[in-house]
């Protein structure tokens, strides 16, 4: 894998999840161009080091353009929730689920405990990257996925559920979702050089994020849960933030094309 082609991919990948943040916030913050590449910043970001630092370059080196897409999509939006939770300190009034962390819904006031536990997962996250273990068999690539849904649920709820109630069927979405999509990523697979586990989990998550924030923005059209309900919302941008959405559309399409054709070449 050349330079040019996966640095692309990265991009578009952080442009995608830009666009879904920029379709669900404008209501109520407007565009702001100076936080719109954020994604696209962090992706890039994340994937030098996985590019060319050991000892993830050559695992990373080996995955198809498709995989490179989901993965650091995955790693990244894992991360970005860690760093909104832990590390950025921003006023709290707007939300109606806190961003920044809070222990069973009581408010942490210890910036040196939320720093210290920020970096403790950060930690673990790259840790889990780091998992050799080779995938291969379908169940092994349906178990990888329904758990990495369970894992976006557990933090899902455990940020959620002291303000919003825990929701029993919400809870199974991602994981009912991932494993009813895990047979893309097994045929996707190539034999000669399998997916590690560490690296299926991200791609997992990324996956996921693409499919589920993609029925709740564009088709559910709900309003972002995470501001007070009481705010008022900006009419210009709920009436044009649709281009958002006709570029998010774009990249779905070449991305269900480029997986029709890697399916076509295994």
């Amino acid at each position: 894998m050349d330079m040019l082609l996966p640095f692309t991919v990265v991009i578009v990948s952080g442009l995608y999840t830009s666009l879904w943040g920029a379709f669900k916030d404008s209501p109520y913050e407007g565009f702001k161009p100076w936080t719109f590449p954020r994604s696209v910043v962090f992706h890039v970001l994340l994937f030098l080091p996985l590019f060319f630092a050991p000892p993830l370059r050559d695992t990373v080196r080996s995955l198809s353009w498709i995989q490179l897409f989901f993965v650091v999509m995955g790693l990244e939006r894992f991360l970005a929730e860690i760093y909104k939770g832990f590390f950025r300190t921003e006023d709290q009034d707007k939300y109606f689920v806190p961003s920044r962390i809070t222990f069973l819904g009581k408010y942490v006031s210890s910036d040196a405990l939320r720093y210290s536990a920020g970096a403790g997962i950060v930690i673990l996250v790259f840790a889990v990257l780091l998992v050799s273990v080779s995938v291969v068999s379908y169940w092994g690539f349906l178990l990888a996925a329904y758990g990495t849904g369970l894992l976006v649920s557990l933090g899902g709820a455990y940020k959620d559920a002291p303000f919003e109630g825990f929701k029993p069927v919400k809870f199974q979405r991602s994981a009912l979702v991932l494993a009813g999509l895990s047979p893309l990523f097994y045929f996707l697979n190539r034999p000669a050089s399998p997916v590690t586990l560490g690296v299926l989990v991200y791609m997992n998550g990324g996956l996921e994020r693409f499919v589920v924030e993609y029925y709740k923005t564009y088709i559910q059209r709900n309003m972002s849960g995470k501001f007070r309900p009481d705010l008022p919302r900006m009419a210009y941008w709920i009436e044009h933030r649709e281009r958002f959405h006709f570029v998010a559309l774009a990249i779905i399409a070449v991305v269900a094309a480029a997986c029709v054709l890697e399916l076509m070449r295994t």
